[in-house]
């Protein structure tokens, strides 16, 4: 009887061990608690040798991009007392998010000795999550937040596969970039928002480590936000009819000159729909119509976080860099609220994404200052 029984147990536990076995094998190895992973060998190309031969290399997606085009006045200025130009490489990509920017950063062996962020702006764009799974992400975030479990998963990666629990589906990033599908439902929208704010942050930590590492000093760009474009999409749990209707008065009243009265009811409105953007959107139009700057960036600011569409920055990103920036001692320039000066008073962007070019002159200037302090010139 006692060898049948250890017999049975035997099997039972060479059966147990195997689908352990089984699990884990089927299991990537990772540090982060991020459901997708991005192929490295994407990016080691011809750019490599350039970029380790450069002075400064700027990262970021199309906000970074957009650099190109104001980047030659700050060599000119530069290298005025230099022996040989200044050399800047742009490595910035449109609808890249900072998961890419940092594996492409790993690949190079050799950094320039400063490297300049702007991104922050295409965050939502690419396809790499599932909200389904929100409660195993969840759970995964708070262990890798645990402090003993983080300073294990430093030191023995492998122990991920039994730390973290397995998603539903594993996203293995390749050279082509896939958008999220359009949001189905307000809740799919502001899980991915959540989601996406929570990873971002950890990435932010963890390029603010790797430029230390390889011996280079970071500063951040803050992405500029167009406060007066109004939001594409309003979160269907924060709607009615009777919003609606109401709302549709107030932009009457906004167009007609009548801030002052639109104002007044858009307060008592707020009350009565939570989070809505557009309700946040028109008081600050109101408030704008009557001069209260202050008032007006603030709701014009939570109207873009408000947004369901994700389709672009927001104060949330803007206030991760920045707190972000303070924890880790990096260097920022606010552009952000370089751009938001001239709020009521200027037409601040060409575009639904770009500012006027004196904004962008007045970021050069920044620029050749921090950089000059950088390297001593």
């Amino acid at each position: 009887m006692i060898k049948k029984l250890f017999i049975l147990f035997t099997i039972a536990l060479i059966g147990g061990l195997s689908l352990l076995f089984i699990r884990l094998k089927n299991k990537p190895t990772s540090i982060y608690p991020f459901p997708y992973f991005v192929d490295s060998a994407q990016y080691k190309t011809d750019e490599l040798s350039e970029i380790r031969k450069s002075d400064v290399l700027i990262i970021g997606d199309h906000l970074g991009a957009q650099l190109d085009k104001y980047l030659a006045p700050v060599v000119e200025k530069l290298s005025k007392n230099l022996r040989n130009e200044l050399k800047i490489y742009n490595w910035s990509t449109k609808t890249e998010g900072l998961h890419r920017t940092i594996k492409k950063l790993r690949v190079l062996k050799k950094v320039p000795s400063i490297i300049i962020y702007h991104g922050g702006s295409e965050e939502f764009f690419e396809d790499r999550l599932l909200t389904a799974d929100k409660d195993i992400y969840d759970y995964n975030m708070k262990m890798f937040k645990d402090d003993r479990f983080s300073s294990l998963l430093m030191t023995l990666p492998d122990v991920s596969k039994i730390l973290y629990k397995k998603p539903s589906k594993y996203f293995y990033l390749g050279d082509k970039i896939k958008p999220f599908n359009k949001a189905s439902s307000s809740f799919v929208s502001q899980t991915r928002a959540e989601l996406i704010y929570h990873y971002f942050a950890i990435q932010l930590d963890d390029l603010a480590t790797l430029s230390r590492e390889k011996g280079a000093t970071l500063i951040y760009i803050t992405p500029p936000v167009n406060l007066e474009i109004a939001p594409r999409i309003v979160c269907d749990n924060s709607v009615s009819n009777t919003i609606l209707t109401e709302q549709a008065e107030i932009e009457k009243l906004i167009e007609a000159g009548s801030s002052k009265e639109a104002n007044a009811r858009l307060k008592r409105l707020l009350s009565q729909s939570i989070a809505n953007a557009q309700t946040y959107f028109l008081l600050g139009r109101a408030q704008l119509g009557q001069g209260l700057i202050s008032k007006a960036k603030k709701n014009l600011s939570l109207a873009a976080a408000y947004d369901c569409g994700n389709w672009r920055s927001n104060a949330i990103f803007n206030k991760l860099i920045i707190d972000n920036a303070k924890k880790n001692g990096i260097k920022i320039i606010d552009f952000s609220t370089i751009v938001e000066s001239g709020l009521g008073r200027n037409i601040t962007f060409v575009d639904e994404y770009y500012p006027q070019s004196i904004y962008y002159n007045k970021l050069q200037k920044e620029l050749i200052l921090i950089i000059k302090s950088i390297l001593k010139i």
